[in-house]
């Protein structure tokens, strides 16, 4: 697979992973639920796609 595609589709899931954070973080202001928007967040959301993001909101339940 060619490093230029790998790399073009781990940027576009970032930023997709990212409007949905803020998407989820939004709605979360009313029932008091928070995920830190930073690099690491942005970078599982960006490798794992909508699993990576179920996994942070799972791991914040957690915490």
């Amino acid at each position: 697979m060619n490093i230029g595609k790998v790399v073009k589709k781990l940027f576009i899931n970032i930023i997709l992973g990212v409007i949905l954070l803020i998407i989820i973080n939004f709605v979360g202001l009313y029932f008091g639920f928070n995920i830190a928007l930073n690099i690491y967040s942005a970078l599982i959301i960006g490798m794992l796609g909508v699993p990576g993001l179920i996994l942070l909101i799972l791991l914040q339940f957690m915490v």
